[in-house]
Formats: C-alpha cells, structure tokens, sequence
C-alpha cells in the first residue's frame, strides 16, 4: 500500500493510494501532533510513502563552479554538503546541473545547485515520526524540482512543446491552492528559481485575483532580468496552469495588456501555453474526481502514484532504505540468474535429449531400411550360392552377351558395318555368308557385292575408293584373306548403271569382295 504526505507551512496531508472516495485524503495542521501520530499507527507495516515538501523555507542558490572529471564530481558536492549543512537545516543536497559555460577569462565552468531546507522543527520531527512508525520511506520530493519532471513528462507532450522550446527562457506559474501560486523560471531547460506567491485572501472576485497573479508575475521576471539570467527585455515564454478554466481563458490577454508579452518580440524567440490539470491528467486518483479541486497539489500526488519519480532529497533513513532496496533487488536479480541459468541448462539439456532421440529413432529407422533391403536383395540373387557361383553366372552372362552381337562369326560384326560407315562412295548391294568344305568345317566365307560410286567416265577415282575399302577390311581382326574378285575396270561405259543415293540419280560401278574369316571358337 502507498502513500503520499505532502508538506507545507501549514500542515500535512496524507493520501492512499488505494483509498476511494472522501477516503483519499486527511489533512493535519502541525498543532494536530496527537491526530497525526494516530494516522500514522494506523498505516499497515509494509506501507511504502512518498513526502513532497512544499514549502517558502526552501532555498535554491545556484553557482558556477569550475569543470572537473565525472568521478571527482560526487566528492566535490558531498563536501560542499558539509559545509552548508548546520542545525537549522533539516534538509540539503548539492547537485550538478550538467550545464556549461565559458567565463570571460576563458575558463570551463558548469552550473552547480545547492538547496536546503530550513529547519522549523516540524518537517524534522514528522521524518523521524515516519521512521518510528517504521513506515518505508522511498523518496522525499522537492516541490520545485517534481514541477520540472512533471513539466516534461506532461505538460510539454500536451502543450506539443518541442525540444527546442525548452532551451527557450520560459516562466511556469502554477495554482497550489485557492490564494496561492508557485512561479517556477527555466532557462536552457533548467530550473532556476521558484518561489511561492501567495494572494490576499481578501481578493475574492476573479478579477482581482488575476490581476493580483499578474503583478506578480511581473514582480519575478523583473527579478530575472535585474539578477541577469537572461539580457534586459529579451524574450521570455510563459506557461499558465490552473484547475479552473476561466482563470486560463483571460491571462494571456491580460499578460500582452501589462506588457508582460511585448509586441517587439519574434514569436519564433518565446512561446506561451495554458492547460488545464483535469485535460493534463483526466485518470489521476484526485483529478479524476469531478468535484475535488484540482490544482499543482493534487497534480503532482497523482504523478507520483503513477510514475514514481526519483526523489531529490535523502537523509539517513531514506539512504538506509534505498540500501536495503538495493540490496534486495540485487538478491532477486541474482536469484532470477540463477532460475534462468538453471532454465537454460534444463533447456539445452532437453533439447539434446531430444536431439539424441531422434536420432536414435532415425537410426532405427535406418536399421530397418537396410534389413528390408538385404532380404529383398537375398531373394532377388538367392545368397545361398556362393561367390564362385556368382563369378561363373557374371561369365557366363557375359559370354551370352558377345554371342548375341558377333553371332557364329568370331569377328566383330560391328566393325565390318563401321567400315561401310567410313566409306561414304561404297554401297552395299549383297552379302552372303557360307561354310567351306564339310558342314561342320571351321572355315567360313562372306561374299560382298557393292557399288562405288559417282562414275563421271574415269576410273580412277572409283578404283581408288575401292582399293580403300579392301585395304581396311583386312585390318579387321579374324580375317584371313580378302580378295577382290570383281573389279570395276570394265572400261565399257555400258557397265554402269544409275543407282539411287543421297546425291540423286548417279552412276555407279559394281564389284565383288570375299572375305575368309576364322570359325567360331567354342564358349
């Protein structure tokens, strides 16, 4: 369960986060001590709290200081903590702005802030009421610096305020109450100075209410030109914003009446807003309320409940929280390495038990293809023969094999037919074999009639191609003898006849080879 105490001059007011209702908030004057220490142990043991001080005691100097290293810079404003820090400050931080400038001697400097918060007794007393009450404390605010973090995180997305707005100087009024008005400047997109304004109560019709906000505005960017921050009469935005919407209606008129925004100005150089805390945050715990007013105070709980931002001051109990946050978060982070390393290891494990199962399964399933395999390849070659078996049959098919090509003549047949291919001028007409001698002799003998051709009445050419022809015959191997029995040397030009090839109508000569081969051996 959260709450959030916001502190002011007058008292404190304390809200639950998960309270509905007219339960949201309690309020105490600093008299209420007794009212106070009741809520209090009232709150359950594991309540964490936020305090947002709001308060005129508070003191913002801000200073420039020499530029030095990163790692020098946390001992640096620790010391100077030190030595602002006295018995009537109950609070104070020293903090680097990360600005940078270059003095006129040339030197690097950065902008550095201390703030503190003048003792009154009452804020000191009711920290230590929280930590009797052994209440979680997790930040303590500055109302000051929780306006610039909720300025950014708000109001500029719904003002549709770019970056380059921010570096602009600009002057943030916001309504705490129905009489009081907190002016925030920024310059260079930094806070430097706030202050609490609060009006006469006296002044009770809207019109005097707006004009007596309206001088003192003018009151604070006087005070910025005189302390040059920015140079006399140079631009300066302005950014109004209220829980009433007629108060937003008329101030930027009356701010271009009374000077404030000066028609000399380039509207490019500033730039002017108004909202509403209602439009700004519609689902905040306070604001959603429809008849709760709605000013800075309650805008700024709701930021804190709903973006818990980091807090600007830090005692000794804070320190020890937070160490104790720290720690724990450490513990669970170390705690979720190890569950994950232990998911991983799990994981990895799985998947390569996984991993082995299936290849396992696929092994098997390899084993069974090779078993289906070798019986179907036993029934097909009968594996019972042995490998002598085998070599006879492989032999045996082989010597059928040549049987079906060379038939009953022991030369190849394919070679006499690559002859007639390599002789384009030869036909063949007749061929003819037989057996010499007794039926079952060994000798045997081919009888070859074929034309040569073209005959163009010479013939030397034709003589010559058969000469060929002849001469490659008895290269081929199982041939005994080859003689031309028949010679085309008839010089009668009757002879020839007219054959048919791929040249057309053409004369040819006809001759006659024979050709005595080897028998058959046995296979």
């Amino acid at each position: 369960m959260r709450y959030v105490f916001y502190i002011t001059d007058n008292g404190v007011t304390a809200y639950n986060g998960q309270a509905s209702g007219q339960n949201v908030s309690e309020s105490f004057e600093w008299n209420d001590v007794a009212l106070l220490d009741a809520y209090l142990s009232t709150m359950p043991e594991n309540a964490e709290a936020d305090v947002i001080l709001d308060l005129v005691d508070e003191d913002l100097y801000f200073e420039w200081a020499p530029k030095v290293h990163t790692w020098e810079k946390g001992a640096i404003a620790e010391r100077r903590k030190q030595r602002i820090h006295q018995d009537t400050i109950a609070l104070s931080e020293v903090h680097w702005t990360n600005t940078t400038q270059t003095s006129e001697d040339g030197r690097k400097e950065e902008l550095i802030l201390s703030a503190t918060v003048t003792d009154t007794f009452n804020v000191s007393s009711f920290l230590q009421s929280l930590e009797e009450a052994q209440i979680i404390l997790k930040s303590i605010h500055s109302k000051a610096f929780l306006l610039e973090e909720y300025f950014n995180k708000k109001v500029r997305p719904y003002l549709k305020l770019g970056r380059q707005d921010l570096k602009k100087p600009f002057l943030l009024v916001t309504r705490q109450t129905e009489n009081t008005y907190r002016q925030t400047f920024f310059y260079n997109g930094e806070l430097r100075l706030s202050r609490l304004v609060e009006i006469d109560k006296s002044f009770e019709d809207f019109e005097s209410i707006s004009q007596a906000l309206i001088d003192e505005t003018k009151m604070a960017i006087t005070y910025v030109y005189n302390q040059k921050i920015v140079p006399f009469n140079s631009p300066i935005g302005y950014v109004f914003l209220d829980g009433e919407q007629r108060m937003l209606d008329a101030i930027l008129a009356m701010c271009q009446e009374e000077g404030l925004i000066r028609s000399t100005w380039e509207e490019d150089e500033y730039f002017v807003g108004t909202a509403n805390f209602r439009k700004i945050t519609p689902d905040g715990l306070n604001c959603q309320r429809e008849y709760s007013p709605c000013y800075s105070m309650q805008a700024a709980v709701d930021f804190v409940f709903s973006n818990r931002p980091k807090g600007f001051y830090r005692n000794d109990y804070v320190k020890k929280i937070n160490l104790l946050t720290s720690g724990q978060k450490i513990f669970i982070a170390v705690n979720i390495l190890i569950f994950l390393s232990g998911l991983y290891y799990v994981l990895i494990t799985g998947v390569d038990t996984l991993l082995s199962w299936q290849k396992q399964a696929m092994l098997e399933q390899k084993i069974q293809q090779h078993e289906s395999e070798k019986k179907r390849l036993q029934e097909m070659v009968k594996l019972q023969d042995d490998a002598q078996q085998i070599k006879a049959s492989v032999e045996f098919s082989e010597a059928i094999l040549t049987l079906k090509v060379n038939r009953l003549i022991s030369f190849d047949v394919n070679a006499l037919s690559q002859v007639f291919s390599n002789h384009s001028n030869i036909q063949l007409s007749t061929i003819k074999w037989k057996t010499i001698d007794r039926f079952d002799s060994r000798r045997n003998q081919i009888d070859i009639k074929a034309w040569v051709f073209p005959f163009y009445e010479t013939y030397h050419d034709p003589v010559m191609w058969v000469d060929a022809f002849v001469a490659e015959l008895k290269t081929l191997q199982g041939v005994e003898m080859v003689q031309l029995q028949k010679e085309p040397l008839n010089r009668q030009l009757g002879q020839a006849l007219s054959i048919n090839s791929k040249m057309g109508e053409v004369d040819a000569l006809p001759f006659t080879v024979t050709l005595r081969v080897k028998d058959v051996q046995p296979k």
